[in-house]
C-alpha cells in the first residue's frame, strides 16, 4: 500500500466524489457521494461513502458517520421512489477478510424484489439485469434530485 494520498489517488470512490467521468453518480452531497455499483446484486445497487478517503467506519467523524446514515435514508427513499422494490439489504464490508474491494468505507443499499433470485447467480455465478447502468443513473438521479426539491 502506499501513502494515503497515493490510495486516495487511486480511490474510484474519491474520483466519484470529485468528478465522475463514469456517469454513475447519482448523488453528490456536502460530505457524502452516492453511486451505483459497476458490479451490481440488483439493479439500483447505489454505494454509500464519505467524499473524504476514510478507510474504515472507525475512523469517520462524527459528522460523517450521520451524513453517511443520511444519505442511505436518501437512497431508500430515491430508490424506492424510482424503482419500487420490496424491500432492501443495507450494508457494510468492513476489511479484506468481509469481503471490501477497496480501502474507501462505504455502505451498499441494494434494493429486492420477491422472487428476484434466480437460477442465473446460483447456477452460472452470473447476474441478469433488466437495463444498463446508466439507463439506472439517470433515473435515480432524477430521483434524488426530486427528493431534494420536496
Amino acid at each position: 500500500m502506499g501513502t494515503a494520498g497515493s490510495e486516495a489517488q487511486d480511490c474510484f470512490l474519491c474520483s466519484a466524489a470529485a468528478d465522475d467521468s463514469s456517469g454513475l453518480t447519482v448523488e453528490r452531497y456536502a460530505l457524502t457521494v452516492s453511486l451505483l455499483n459497476r458490479f451490481p446484486y440488483s439493479s439500483g445497487h447505489v454505494m454509500v461513502a464519505p467524499r473524504r478517503h476514510v478507510p474504515d467506519i472507525t475512523a469517520l467523524t462524527a459528522d460523517e458517520g450521520s451524513a453517511l446514515f443520511g444519505a442511505a435514508q436518501r437512497a431508500v427513499r430515491a430508490i424506492g421512489g424510482a424503482l419500487n422494490p420490496d424491500g432492501f439489504n443495507l450494508g457494510i464490508n468492513h476489511g479484506r477478510a468481509a469481503g471490501a474491494s477497496v480501502e474507501h468505507v462505504h455502505l451498499h443499499v441494494v434494493p429486492r424484489w420477491s422472487g428476484d433470485t434466480n437460477f442465473m447467480p446460483v447456477l452460472a455465478d452470473t447476474k441478469v439485469l433488466p437495463e444498463h447502468l446508466e439507463s439506472t443513473a439517470r433515473t435515480l438521479r432524477a430521483a434524488f434530485e426530486a427528493l431534494s426539491r420536496d
